[in-house]
């Protein structure tokens, strides 16, 4: 297995010289199989892909595909119009870190999807996903599903869009978008011990967070600076967690707080 994982990771390293090279339209095709595996990405340019091998088509729906535990995945891009499509199997839903992923970007109109249960089987536990964007007009969607998952992500720019959907127990989300209009945030736990926090600075930002169940948990703080802004948070359980702080500054603020812990 250790030689294998030697001639993916020189595979990729070619693909990162070819892409420094022609600056553009550069795709990486990923399907990994081991544990423990450790892979680096690195793009420069526009247009860049790192996708999976499309069955049929042109798109790049076919997520990028890495099976097996304790993967550590880093991905950086720097460039335009660039998309990542990154799909993780597991094989266990307990134990240490099954999966870390660090994705950082820079430029404008990017596009990232990243999936920890990809294979759909519910065996996706114990993960840390972390999102910088910066640049306009860029979006990233994150699915988890698990307990003791942690989701960070930092959003500077205008028109940028940031959805988050985890699942599980033991969650943790935190938010960060700035300098910018038309921003979006939603999050969406499922589970006991959820914390989400949210920070926007700039106009037109809309934030859901939305939390379920649990005891012990449910808490969520968003703080606003701008104007023209729109933040519901709807907190449920069958036990006596809630705690919500909200500050906001500028015109136009509407706030919704719906929490039912009977």
């Amino acid at each position: 297995m250790l030689k294998t994982l030697a001639k993916i990771r020189i595979i990729l390293l070619g693909l990162i010289v070819s892409a420094n090279v022609m600056a553009s339209d550069n795709s990486i095709y990923i399907d990994q199989a081991g544990d423990n595996s450790t892979i680096y990405i690195n793009q420069y340019g526009a247009s860049n892909v790192v996708r999976g091998i499309q069955s049929s088509g042109s798109g790049n729906t076919t997520p990028a595909q890495i099976y097996g535990d304790n993967v550590t995945v880093t991905v950086d891009q720097i460039g335009a119009s660039n998309t990542l499509n990154l799909g993780l199997d597991m094989s266990t839903a307990s134990g240490g870190v099954n999966s870390s992923v660090t994705y950082s970007i820079t430029g404008n109109y990017n596009t990232a999807t990243i999936n920890s249960n990809n294979s759909g089987g519910g065996t996706s536990a114990s993960n840390i996903i972390s999102v910088t964007q910066v640049g306009d007009s860029s979006t990233a969607t994150v699915t988890m599903l698990g307990t003791s998952n942690t989701f960070t992500a930092s959003q500077t720019g205008n028109y940028s869009v940031l959805v988050g959907n985890i699942s599980g127990s033991s969650n943790t989300a935190t938010v960060t978008e700035s300098g910018g209009t038309a921003n979006s945030t939603t999050i969406t736990q499922t589970g006991d011990t959820g914390t989400a926090s949210v920070t926007t600075v700039g106009a037109s930002n809309t934030t859901t967070i939305s939390q379920s169940g649990g005891s012990a948990g449910h808490q969520a703080t968003v703080n606003i600076t701008g104007s023209s802004n729109t933040t519901s948070v709807t907190q449920s359980g069958t036990s006596a967690d809630s705690v919500v702080n909200i500050v906001g500054s500028g015109s136009g603020n509407t706030f919704t707080i719906i929490s039912n812990t009977r």
